[in-house]
């Protein structure tokens, strides 16, 4: 548990019988965790140089308070971070005026082994959403035991050839226990990985079948803009997936045509009465389709279901 710290399971349980007994000796602690003397001892000068154990001059060594001790440490970790932190933005300035500049716009990545590490680091790093298209084949084998939450919002929409693969079901069945938010397409147009809308993991080939020729990882503003509306776009006219008893249904349609000249109309201040006339519909129609739309995107107004269909790039701003 404090590894991060750089205190090892041995260390760690020397700390912790210190704390039990609030002082004691290395022949003493030795005898109780069956630890030889020497062990003990260097267990005993590295809990002494992090601050964690005092040494006193009879032999004895007293545990600090783990508020002071531990809380100690975290605020000096805090600050290395803090310091790192302001080099990061030195660091990007440098790597901007290089040569590799145009890499770090749109780079290329070959290998199976570059593009698990990538994925698994722009993942970890993901501070708000994370956003996918997936297609067969795979590329890499999903791991169903260690399904993570690193971001807090997880959107991912699945071809439906998809489901050809007897793994793809269980996998969505997880992701959706987990919170995830998933949805179906008849097809997409490529692969896409989307990380806080800031880059974007893409096949070099949107029918690449292998990690040949390679992925590209974006970063320019421009590209990453334009695959975001791309990705809000599918996602909005997908059809979303759930968990039942049964297993998986779909049995909610996602937006088409009509819901989105709807929105159109709302948006653009007309009455219920007016939109329904413009749509050859009924009054109630259009409320029953603004209530199932609403549903649909998870809004609890219209000014918030709005608010959605611009976002997506639905709805022309």
């Amino acid at each position: 548990m404090l590894g991060g710290f750089g205190i090892d399971e041995r260390e760690e349980a020397v700390y912790v019988e210190l704390l039990r007994r609030r002082h004691g000796t290395a022949t003493e602690v030795s005898e109780l965790l069956d630890f030889d003397s020497a062990t003990v001892g260097d267990c005993l000068a590295k809990l002494v140089s992090l601050g964690l154990v005092t040494g006193h001059d009879d032999g004895l060594y007293t545990a600090v308070a783990p508020d002071v001790g531990l809380g100690t440490l975290i605020v000096q970790r805090q600050a290395e971070l803090q310091r790192v932190h302001g080099r990061l933005a030195e660091l990007m300035a440098v790597y901007r005026t290089g040569s590799s500049w145009m890499a770090g716009q749109v780079e290329a990545i070959t290998t199976p082994e570059q593009l698990a590490t990538w994925l698994g680091s722009m993942e970890r790093g993901a501070q708000m959403e994370i956003l996918a298209f997936f297609r067969p084949p795979y590329i890499l084998n999903p791991d169903l035991e260690t399904i993570s939450r690193f971001a807090p919002t997880y959107r991912y929409v699945y071809e439906r050839s998809a489901f050809d693969d007897p793994r793809v079901p269980e996998e969505i069945s997880g992701y959706l226990k987990n919170g995830y938010e998933i949805r179906i397409a008849d097809a997409l147009p490529s692969k896409i990985i989307i990380i806080d809308r800031q880059a974007v993991l893409l096949p070099m080939r949107p029918d690449q079948t292998s990690m040949h020729p390679g992925f590209l990882l974006v970063r320019g503003e421009s590209l990453v803009r334009a695959l975001v509306d791309l990705f809000e776009r599918v996602w909005a006219t997908a059809t979303p997936l759930r968990v039942t008893a049964t297993g998986l249904t779909d049995d909610v349609p996602g937006m088409d045509e009509v819901d989105v000249l709807l929105l159109s109309l709302l948006l653009s201040g007309l009455p219920d009465k007016t939109v329904a006339t413009r749509l050859g519909t009924s009054e109630r129609t259009v409320q029953r389709r603004l209530r199932r739309l609403m549903e649909l995107t998870g809004a609890n107004s219209r000014m918030q279901l709005g608010w959605y269909a611009a976002r997506s790039g639905l709805i022309p701003t």
